[in-house]
């Protein structure tokens, strides 16, 4: 379908009810809400804006990916190179002492579809002497543009995290791990299709850390 110069959302008539559900498996582990940051809470009135991008190795010959999508030539694949990526602006903002709430947006311009989200983080310890800290996250990402499917995933995350001072405390490091619950919700609004709505419930780990030098976050 050459309407699009991007690979865009349209659900091809030989798409099975099991391809449908590895789709809504994987690409809810694709789109989760990762706000790659620690368990440290913002503070109130305190906030950030990041520029994230990552990628993501999904096989776009399996009928999961390549009855889902269509091409604007016949030569042309989901992804070229390593992987698929996903560019997009991510915000927070702490609106009490424990409480930061944020949002997650990207738009393929080429294409048809992009993602929007939002979280909550309340954070549940904090000890100052060691520098520690554990927070519980509720999040939800949704696609939206496409006309032939819905798709939502739903999140529950806990982080702890631990910071350490470089340099005199001119810079500082915090390493953060966690473990998160999730719940992708697909339903297809296709003409050509006829299937059963998926709901999957699935979990994955986080490790990371953050480094911060004035201002400025990595």
């Amino acid at each position: 379908n050459p309407r699009w110069k991007q690979c865009s959302f349209q659900l091809d008539r030989s798409l099975t009810q099991s391809a449908w559900h590895q789709f809504t498996r994987e690409a809810g582990v694709v789109s989760y809400f990762r706000p790659l940051t620690d368990a440290r809470p913002m503070g109130a009135r305190k906030f950030e804006l990041s520029v994230v991008q990552w990628e993501t190795g999904v096989d776009d010959t399996d009928s999961a990916w390549n009855d889902t999508f269509v091409h604007p030539d016949s030569t042309h694949w989901l992804y070229e190179g390593s992987g698929l990526q996903f560019p997009g602006l991510t915000g927070r903002v702490g609106l009490t002492d424990k409480t930061d709430v944020g949002f997650y947006f990207t738009k393929n311009v080429e294409a048809n579809y992009g993602f929007y989200g939002a979280q909550v983080q309340q954070n549940l310890v904090r000890d100052a002497e060691r520098n520690w800290a554990a927070s519980a996250r509720l999040s939800f990402v949704s696609l939206y543009g496409p006309e032939d499917l819905g798709f939502t995933v739903y999140g529950v995350d806990l982080v702890a995290s631990r910071q350490y001072a470089l340099f005199s405390r001119r810079a500082l490091i915090s390493p953060y791990a966690g473990v998160s619950a999730s719940w992708s919700r697909s339903h297809e609004k296709s003409p050509v299709v006829n299937l059963a709505d998926e709901s999957i419930l699935g979990g994955q780990g986080m490790v990371g850390a953050v480094a911060q030098i004035a201002g400025v976050k990595v």
